[in-house]
């Protein structure tokens, strides 16, 4: 999939989000730190990954609705924050802010398109503390709940439920850990979690010209998930999520 728009008007808007976003949760001391591909993109590239077009932090659960309580406040008129309260639709385990300057389609996600809003998006993951063991059913009762979500909306059929339940099912029963005894923090999709050591104390990362929160130690959590990270992948690879983004402000 090749992108059609300006992918570097695409990064600029969504950092100027992610420093709006970052500093409300800065002001009222909520703590995050970026991941993914923007950790990814900080530590190999100072930045944005030159093709990557979102933007990812990572909230904590227990100041997860005071975040969403004081972003819904002091968020500008042209950032909306999107979650089960703002969206009768929303069938996500995470809330986004999304542009409403822009309008984007997404062949990778085109569930997304059930959605009110459709501009360029920063996704707020909330991750849970839990012990290791119990992260299989932690996966499990949030996948099941993804999928009843789904469900009660009328965005999937029994007979797609059913299959998607069994597939759960079945990787529950893969799912484990190394560290049994060790408390962690999860997120209930892709791979899923990261140790508390690896995350604390939070320390700043440059992106661009400003300072984001983010890991302790980032080569133990980008190894995990990307394995050798520094290493460009092969460029069929190097592609953007996004598949147009048109742009309604006229700047």
């Amino acid at each position: 999939m090749q992108n059609n728009y300006d992918i570097k008007r695409v990064q600029n808007r969504l950092f100027a989000m992610a420093k709006k976003i970052a500093q409300i949760l800065e002001k009222y001391s909520i703590p995050y730190e970026i991941s993914f591909g923007t950790l990814l993109g900080a530590v190999r590239h100072k930045g944005f990954i030159p093709w990557d077009d979102d933007f990812d932090f990572f909230l904590f659960e227990d100041t997860y609705q005071k975040a969403m309580e004081v972003l819904e406040k002091e968020l500008p008129e042209d950032m909306f924050l999107e979650n089960s309260k703002s969206e009768p639709k929303y069938f996500h385990a995470w809330a986004h802010v999304k542009d409403t300057n822009s309008i984007c389609s997404c062949q990778q996600f085109p569930q997304d398109e059930l959605y009110s809003h459709h501009g360029v998006s920063v996704d707020l993951y909330k991750i849970t503390k839990i012990k290791s063991k119990d992260f299989a059913e932690f996966r499990y009762q949030n996948a099941l709940a993804y999928i009843d979500r789904r469900m009660e909306l009328g965005l999937i059929d029994q007979a797609d439920y059913d299959k998607r339940k069994k597939s759960y099912e079945e990787r529950k029963l893969k799912d484990c850990v190394k560290t049994q005894d060790s408390e962690i923090y999860a997120y209930p999709f892709d791979i899923g979690f990261q140790l508390i050591d690896d995350i604390f104390p939070l320390k700043r990362y440059k992106f661009e010209d400003f300072e984001f929160w983010g890991p302790a130690n980032a080569d133990s959590i980008l190894t995990y998930r990307y394995g050798n990270y520094m290493e460009l992948p092969p460029e069929n690879q190097r592609v953007p999520h996004y598949s147009s983004v048109k742009f309604t402000d006229g700047e």
